[in-house]
């Protein structure tokens, strides 16, 4: 069967949709031709994967879609409907929000389409305001009237789906977690950067992989570490984004340069050495921009690396801690209960191993690969 998964981020680029886009491909791959099509990031036009291949479009004003909105819209509007032509794809996966909006325009109706989404589209889908905001909304709802299905990555994703009648049909929504690739899982743990960051007996290493975006929770995490003072707390906050700066002043002004770094994007292959590296993995994302977070790869990357999360309530993260048992939770735009829980776990860190394993097991018996295959698959064979 002939697919084409249609992505505004893809590898190179670093990003959970990146990862899943990456993720998914391989497993429809397995089994039909498939092809992916996405922005250049600057490389070559076409390149072939193990199990797909990929189309990559170099888009208007630059390798991302959102310099010059509308033309970029148009740009792959016409790409996409030449890649059908050839192609002739009997079903099409959209993910992300850029790409669903090509979706929209497409209007296409006698292929199957899918509509993969996250937590953050829904809410900045249905409560902005400003004249933008209109038109992706007429074209998204229009995708989603004519796609088939609609997955959602946690149950809270599928929750807001669901409320919005307007928008979502709830007898086609489906919910298909994200799973861990196993070869990730079973790398050998690494300790070869306790070195870099003067690892000793008595440090706590907090951990966050992320874009460098108020969504994401960094600069909360940067306030609390300027109440709790504890020189043995270090804060490493892996990522790139436009906020970086803002954050290394934040640093700055508190005088927490020796307790919070700032080391980049990391390649794929050496991201497990800091999950290794660190004591707890802290993600405390907050509604930003009317965007929400879904239900985050890199908690579960972090998990199945045995590294405990504290994360936020109220989002897709929450469907993957026990509070106290493999994580804790935490109220992620109060910073006071951020400081307790990042005290508390500083305080407990003997208890972090064992909170650890436990989350390993959580990981590998509800958002395994496998059963991820199984579901995308399964989905895609349904006629």
């Amino acid at each position: 069967m002939n697919i084409l998964i249609y992505t505004h981020e893809f590898p190179p680029f670093q990003g959970g949709i990146a990862t899943s886009s990456k993720m998914i491909a391989d497993i429809l791959g397995s089994e039909n031709n498939l092809m992916v099509c996405c922005p250049s990031y600057g490389k070559k036009d076409s390149e072939k994967f193990d199990k797909f291949d990929v189309h990559r479009i170099n888009f208007i004003g630059g390798e991302y879609f959102k310099k010059i909105p509308l033309l970029q819209y148009l740009h792959g509007l016409i790409k996409i409907k030449k890649i059908i032509h050839t192609f002739k794809p009997k079903k099409i996966l959209f993910l992300g929000e850029e790409a669903e909006i090509i979706g929209g325009l497409l209007n296409e109706k006698h292929i199957d389409q899918i509509v993969r989404v996250a937590g953050s589209g829904i809410e900045s889908i249905i409560k902005r305001k400003n004249l933008s905001s209109l038109f992706s909304k007429f074209f998204l709802k229009r995708l989603y009237k004519n796609s088939k299905y609609i997955i959602a990555v946690s149950k809270n994703t599928k929750r807001l789906m669901s409320e919005e009648h307007e928008f979502f049909s709830s007898k086609k929504i489906r919910l298909i977690y994200n799973g861990i690739d196993e070869e990730f899982v079973k790398r050998k743990k690494n300790l070869s950067l306790e070195e870099s960051y003067k690892v000793d007996k008595d440090t706590f290493i907090l951990l966050t992989v992320s874009r460098l975006l108020p969504r994401k929770g960094q600069d909360f995490v940067i306030k609390a570490l300027g109440k709790i003072r504890n020189k043995n707390i270090k804060y490493i906050c892996v990522g790139e984004g436009s906020y970086k700066e803002k954050y290394k002043s934040l640093v700055a002004s508190l005088d927490l340069e020796d307790n919070v770094f700032f080391p980049g994007g990391i390649k794929r292959k050496d991201i497990h050495k800091f999950y290794d590296l660190a004591n707890a993995f802290i993600l405390c994302n907050r509604t930003w921009n009317s965007k929400i977070e879904g239900l985050p790869n890199v908690a579960i990357e972090s998990m199945a690396r045995s590294v405990p999360v504290i994360g936020s309530k109220n989002s897709g993260t929450e469907e993957l801690i026990k509070d106290g048992i493999n994580g804790y939770l935490v109220d992620s735009e109060d910073i006071d209960d951020i400081a307790k829980k990042i005290s508390f776990a500083y305080e407990n860190k003997d208890k972090l191993s064992s909170l650890g394993d436990s989350a390993k097991i959580n990981i590998n018996e509800n958002f395994s690969l496998n059963r991820m295959k199984f579901d995308y698959l399964d989905l895609i064979k349904d006629e």
